[in-house]
């Protein structure tokens, strides 16, 4: 019994005597990598989501320990989204949009004697987004329990939009006539400077624990649910002209356009990794 107990003891001041380098740290900082998934919450009928989209992060954080079990969590993450949406066609109206090589047109500056401007049809889109993220999240920790501890955060997310382009799926038309689509086709890489709105904003709750496997080193595992609250795109209802999208059909293409722009907000599920030092 006395050997078990000086062997637990022994073993107890080991994992103090590591995990006290780390408690002990004023700054933590490292490296961290996200994966998620991302849930659209629409708001137009014209347009809905293709089932989940995915979110991959690198980047690094710095925590600043304000106290043992209380710290402030920032850094510089960089963000690659994957969106999904379809066309509904809503009332029997297709979604429409103007493009000239791999741009899209706003509709203001479509001109139908340029041959370069050209109608497609969109029946599915995947968007893809880089975002650079600024995470404020408190955390909020237990002390070491030998080479563990364990945490909550809560704060907000912020990003900035760095670049957008999609691959949409759809028809093309000869000469411009929609009475006339050609074959399914696959537009690749396709840009709309301003569709995406520039800024969102997420409030994030997360959980999880810390590792200290080695000197002042630490392992990090977290699970987070993130709800946004700013459009993931930009509302032009203002001047509709500006619009990149609108709904029609054959009959009605040349009387009877509707402009629109996509709505959405964003709630994300991300499993967070990270190596402290």
């Amino acid at each position: 019994m006395k050997k078990i107990l000086f062997t637990v003891f022994v073993f107890e001041a080991i994992f103090t005597s590591f995990a006290q380098e780390a408690a002990d740290k004023k700054i933590q900082g490292g490296l961290i990598f996200n994966a998620g998934l991302n849930f659209q919450e629409m708001g137009t009928k014209r347009i809905e989501t293709n089932g989940v989209g995915t979110d991959l992060t690198v980047g690094a954080n710095i925590i600043y320990n304000i106290t043992e079990t209380i710290g402030f969590q920032t850094g510089l993450e960089f963000d690659f989204e994957s969106l999904k949406y379809k066309s509904t066609n809503y009332e029997g109206f297709g979604t429409y949009y103007y493009y000239n090589d791999s741009d899209i047109l706003p509709i203001k500056d479509f001109d139908v004697a340029n041959s370069s401007h050209k109608l497609f049809q969109m029946t599915e889109r995947q968007q893809k987004a880089v975002y650079l993220s600024i995470p404020t999240m408190m955390v909020f920790r237990t002390k070491f329990f030998g080479y563990m501890r364990y945490f909550g955060k809560f704060g907000l997310r912020n990003s900035f939009l760095l670049s957008n382009t999609s691959n949409d799926e759809g028809f093309n038309f000869t000469d411009n006539d929609i009475t006339k689509p050609v074959m399914s086709t696959e537009q690749i890489d396709m840009k709309s400077k301003g569709e995406m709105f520039f800024f969102k904003s997420a409030v994030g709750v997360t959980g999880g624990g810390e590792w200290n496997f080695s000197g002042s080193t630490c392992l990090v595992a977290e699970l987070g649910f993130y709800y946004g609250f700013t459009p993931l795109h930009s509302n032009r209802s203002l001047d509709k002209s500006n619009n990149y999208f609108f709904a029609t059909n054959a009959d009605q293409y040349t009387t009877n356009k509707i402009p629109f722009n996509n709505k959405a907000t964003q709630k994300q599920l991300v499993l967070k990794v990270s190596i402290l030092f």
